[in-house]
């Protein structure tokens, strides 16, 4: 196998071009593109993208960043993401989206 090192940013407009339609009636065989209820948020990570290790919380409210969806843990971690700059914040959502679904 080929392995490349790629920026975090590319790695995150990879994932949220491959995510961008799945929030739609359309269905798809893929894990992210599951049937959306109407007025569901859904955000491209399972895991927060400030506290890496939690999972996130759907009662708090998510961030819009670069168009999708961003979860949280907690209301706590709002304040910190705020403080980071762009390219730590697309570090940050690269690394909670590659981590997965907690098991």
């Amino acid at each position: 196998m080929n392995l490349r090192r790629v920026s975090a940013a590319a790695c995150l407009t990879i994932v949220l071009v491959a995510h961008s339609g799945c929030a739609t009636s359309e269905k798809s065989e893929g894990e992210w593109c599951k049937a959306v209820k109407p007025g569901v948020v859904t955000t491209v990570n399972h895991y927060c993208v400030v506290v890496g290790d939690d999972p996130v919380d759907p009662s708090v409210k998510a961030i819009t960043w670069k168009g999708q969806q961003v979860g949280l843990c907690c209301e706590g971690c709002r304040p910190r993401w705020n403080k980071m700059s762009e390219a730590e914040k697309d570090q940050a959502v690269a690394r909670a989206v590659a981590k997965g679904k907690p098991e």
